[in-house]
């Protein structure tokens, strides 16, 4: 499936969630009841609580035996991010990581743990901060991350990367973000138009209208042109890169559904890396997977960075 035959498919995805509402209905088959649980995780992880914890205690170990260097984006106390290099670093890839939280929780010390695959690899790692929902508009979340992906590609220099070589990843509601910044117009913003060379979208969303039919509308709050701007799927215009998707098999059904078909669109458009299922995995295990170097997905992200052991 191509960028053009997508166009008509999600016309088509839209035609009938509104006669499935006209009917009684919500959106495709589900009932209102349903629908919030496919967009409410924590119906389909038991231990949620127990995996974000775990997200905070791994990455304070990164922390202290790597620790990192912490500089300011932009203008607000949220917009920060920690640089993670390996000693003597000139020249390598990056990889930036865009944390979840459902737009509203969590922040860059969560997201260390991934630092070790990346710096014994011959890498930077960025955790990127930004201010979440209700402090920000998620359309100010997204001009953060961009302000930050600017500032990375014009200082990043002098840190031990290469501008010219920065990756973007992201899990659940980062991994929507990181699908906005693979999307984004960067010469509109004063940016090369190829500034991101890959992106990892873990468990996101990447069409918006049905999760702002969900309870998540409840603190969501969009105009429609947002809808639109902040949909990935609709700004596959802008994608200039390869991309790996990634998903849990324990993840519910809607999160399955979106990242196969924002999978489908970019094997259709050649620029589909990778697709991958992890096996007994829930959402909130997903990023995990980028703890250990040697896994398959690690392998593949290292792959697509050009790097590895050395």
């Amino acid at each position: 499936m191509n960028r053009r035959q997508f166009s008509f498919s999600l016309a088509g995805l839209l035609a009938s969630s509104a006669m499935a509402h006209a009917a009684g209905g919500v959106f495709l088959d589900y009932s209102q009841e349903m629908l919030d649980q496919a967009y409410d995780q924590r119906e389909w992880a038991a231990n949620a609580n127990q995996v974000i914890a775990r997200y905070a205690t791994d990455s304070a170990a990164v922390r202290k035996q790597f620790p990192p260097r912490t500089e300011r984006y932009g203008a607000s106390e949220a917009e920060t991010l920690d640089i993670f290099a390996p000693e003597g670093a000139k020249g390598l890839p990056v990889m930036v990581f865009i944390h979840g939280g459902a737009w509203r929780g969590l922040q860059k010390e969560d997201a260390s743990a991934p630092a070790p695959t990346f710096i014994q690899n011959g890498c930077l790692y960025v955790a990127l901060n930004f201010a979440n929902i209700p402090a920000v508009t998620l359309p100010e979340m997204a001009a953060q991350c961009r302000r930050a992906l600017l500032w990375l590609h014009a200082n990043v220099a002098r840190f031990g990367g290469d501008p010219e070589r920065i990756f973007v990843s992201g899990h659940s509601s980062g991994g929507h973000l990181c699908a906005v910044m693979l999307t984004t117009d960067w010469r509109a913003l004063g940016g090369p138009q190829d500034l991101i060379k890959g992106g990892v979208a873990m468990s996101g969303m990447y069409e918006l209208y049905p999760v702002l039919l969900s309870s998540r509308s409840s603190y969501v709050k969009l105009a429609p042109a947002d809808v639109v701007a902040l949909s990935p799927l609709r700004q596959l215009a802008h994608m200039t890169c390869p991309v790996i998707v990634v998903s849990g098999d324990k993840e519910s059904p809607e999160f399955q559904r979106q990242a196969n078909e924002f999978a489908t669109v970019l094997a259709g458009m050649g620029k589909l890396a990778g697709r991958f299922t992890l096996f007994n995995r829930n959402h909130f295990e997903v990023p995990e997977a980028l703890n250990s170097p040697n896994g398959p997905l690690s392998q593949a992200v290292l792959a697509m960075m050009g790097a590895g052991r050395r």
